[in-house]
């Protein structure tokens, strides 16, 4: 997992590393790491390079409109929560999955076992 957030990146660094969650990102980038920020997918693009990860393996989860422009940017496909900054703008912009909650998320990604 990684972070890519249009807030600047060592902002984004401390508040992870002060909610003990930053051990859970290989890579956080922020507004400030590229020379343009979401919707542009190049970081995006940049993060599954790092990562060596493909458009059909890559999920992007995010909150806001801006989030889903850059998941269909880059081409792999975008689960929204229907919580924080900006939520609402997901009814312009559906995600491919909406979640209440990411404790959902593992379950939704699993493929569906044929009975």
């Amino acid at each position: 997992m990684a972070v890519l957030t249009n807030k600047p990146e060592r902002f984004s660094k401390t508040l992870l590393a002060g909610l003990g969650m930053d051990k859970y990102f290989f890579q956080v980038y922020g507004g400030n790491s590229f020379p343009e920020k979401k919707p542009n997918p190049f970081g995006l693009h940049k993060l599954m390079e790092e990562a060596g990860a493909t458009p059909e393996h890559t999920w992007m989860v995010g909150d806001s409109s801006v989030d889903v422009l850059t998941a269909r940017n880059a081409g792999v496909r975008c689960a929204g929560v229907t919580y924080g900054i900006q939520p609402e703008s997901l009814e312009t912009y559906p995600p491919d999955l909406l979640l209440d909650s990411l404790a959902g998320l593992p379950a939704s990604l699993r493929p569906a076992v044929a009975s």
